[in-house]
């Protein structure tokens, strides 16, 4: 089973299978997601997310605080969604 990831920075929704990660998702369907390292520690994938529900696995305090995490922010590499999700990459690209 799978669910839609909606990325508002392109308005693109994508399949996200079971077991996928945001960011694998968003990456296999083309779209320019910023990362770097893909494991959860460098914070390049840092993410808001707008609406629904992910489950975390595990990452560097040091990429994401309990804070931040509290305000709804995700890291794409490490988020599996629970549900159809909304999200909007809040860093800079790749290029």
């Amino acid at each position: 089973m799978g669910f839609n990831v909606t990325i508002a920075n392109t308005g693109a929704t994508i399949d996200c299978s079971s077991g996928q990660t945001v960011l694998q998702a968003a990456v296999g369907a083309g779209v320019d997601y910023p990362y770097a390292c893909a494991t959860g520690n460098c914070a390049n994938c840092i993410s808001e997310l707008r609406a629904g529900e992910v489950s975390m696995l595990p990452y560097s305090d040091n990429a994401l605080t309990a804070g931040q995490l509290a305000d709804g922010k995700i890291l794409a590499c490490r988020a599996r969604p629970l549900s159809d999700v909304e999200v909007v990459w809040l860093g800079r690209g790749r290029k």
